[in-house]
């Protein structure tokens, strides 16, 4: 006589008990609640084989979804450089009166290179010079592609889908017999878990992805002049006659003095910049019922 095989709706050793309700299959087989819709199954890690009486089928299931911001952007510093805005005085006694630091006529706007023209285009006239704060010019070239960041799940497992017999009440199929936390049931959406100790509807089967990235930007930020001067010239020639610091004034003579900066900017950091537009979004919602 044959031997009952207890997932196959048939009764095989013809003893008028089809699977789960014949007792050869007690030790082995359990009635699982799966009403319309539902898959009855087991489940594992997502990398685990199914186990046998467990191979009808198998759906991954997914939960956590994260993936915010954009990568692959980098920037490179520029050079810093600087440029002085110069006041000329008037006379002496406009310059030595000058405590505020606000008086004058802007004369011209100098940098690193000195070109030998006086300040005051070579009048003879002269009751000093001020410096303004200077500006400071920084910037960096963006590099790189900006894509959004890799889509990533918290956790991922596996449903192994029941080789389901018969023998059962109304709403029961017959299932091979597993640690009760293992013993599962799938259904798609949301929905309760009547008969089922554990119920789980964040798992999701997968996830649409509409995310851009803009293009790669930066922003210089760091980079100052403080160990930079004004050298101040003589008879159109850029030699040191003086150096006066950004915001301060020299009020002695000069004659046709051409002007240019010294010294060495402190270099700029950079910050990469892009925007994220779309959105990441999982799909497949799904309500996982287990035994306990």
């Amino acid at each position: 006589m044959r031997s009952e095989d207890c997932f196959n709706g048939a009764d095989d050793d013809c003893d008028e008990a089809v699977d789960c309700a014949d007792p050869d299959c007690a030790g082995g087989a359990v009635c699982l609640t799966a009403p319309t819709n539902f898959q009855p199954g087991v489940l594992v890690d997502a990398a685990a084989p199914c186990p046998d009486g467990f191979t009808a089928d198998e759906t991954l299931l997914f939960r956590g979804l994260s993936g915010s911001g954009c990568e692959g952007c980098g920037c490179t510093p520029n050079p810093t450089d600087c440029a002085a805005d110069l006041y000329l005085y008037a006379n002496t006694s406009q310059c030595e009166a000058d405590n505020g630091l606000t008086g004058g006529t802007l004369a011209k706007r100098v940098g690193f290179p000195c070109d030998g023209t006086p300040i005051n285009n070579g009048f003879v006239i002269w009751g000093g010079v001020r410096v303004a704060p200077f500006e400071v010019i920084q910037s960096c070239t963006a590099t790189g592609t900006a894509v959004p960041a890799p889509a990533r799940w918290a956790e991922s497992k596996k449903l192994c889908h029941a080789s389901a017999g018969a023998g059962c009440g109304a709403g029961e199929v017959c299932v091979p017999k597993l640690a009760p936390a293992e013993q599962c049931a799938l259904v798609s959406g949301s929905a309760t878990c009547s008969g089922y100790g554990r119920r789980e509807s964040d798992w999701f089967r997968g996830y649409t992805d509409t995310r851009t990235c803009s293009s790669c930007s930066c922003t210089a930020s760091g980079g100052d002049c403080n160990y930079v001067r004004v050298e101040l010239g003589n008879d159109y020639s850029c030699f040191n006659h003086a150096q006066i610091s950004q915001g301060d004034r020299y009020c002695e003579y000069a004659y046709s003095p051409p002007a240019h900066l010294v010294g060495t900017p402190t270099s700029s950091t950079c910050t990469a910049r892009t925007s994220l537009s779309g959105s990441l979004d999982p799909t497949g919602q799904s309500t996982l019922c287990c035994v306990e």
